[in-house]
């Protein structure tokens, strides 16, 4: 009897491991980095809330000048050269719009929507930029993320 407990036991194991590997995976994060927050290690703590200028956190920041390199990145390689800053924001629905008029506007779209993971990504952001200026902000920030693309490689948010 004690190795059929053994077996029971160690196969629940395995089960609820996979589970968290599926939820990890799901959710963007490391099987290390969730098993480990599931032990209570400094790894699942919260990103620390230091803020740089401009009201947000330096990690919130990081994120937004990742992305930013990664749309100019992938405009390039569909062979996309901005004759005129754009600005995208999110579009709503978990994808990223033109803001505005753009003379390019219909090929940078058709460039962007090729990339489900850099549409979902900006999403998140998005989703993640809005909740802190609406909750720890105190109004410093616009509550609409945007980002302001020009051949020359700098970050500018603007919001409406």
């Amino acid at each position: 009897m004690l190795p059929a407990l053994f077996g029971t036991a160690a196969g629940a194991a395995a089960v609820t491991v996979g589970r968290g590997a599926a939820a990890a995976l799901g959710n963007g994060l490391s099987f290390a980095a969730e098993l480990a927050k599931a032990a209570g290690s400094p790894l699942g703590a919260p990103v620390s809330s230091a803020k740089k200028a401009g009201g947000l956190p330096t990690e919130l920041s990081q994120r937004i000048s990742e992305l930013t390199d990664r749309i100019r990145r992938h405009l390039a390689a569909a062979g996309i050269k901005l004759a005129v800053p754009v600005e995208f924001l999110s579009d709503g629905l978990g994808g990223i719009s033109v803001a505005g008029s753009h003379p390019q506007q219909g090929a940078i779209e058709r460039a962007i929507d090729s990339d489900v993971l850099l549409e979902r990504d900006f999403a998140r952001l998005a989703t993640d930029y809005r909740e802190h200026a609406t909750q720890h902000a105190n109004g410093e920030l616009p509550p609409t993320l945007r980002i302001a693309l020009s051949d020359a490689p700098s970050l500018q948010m603007a919001g409406k």
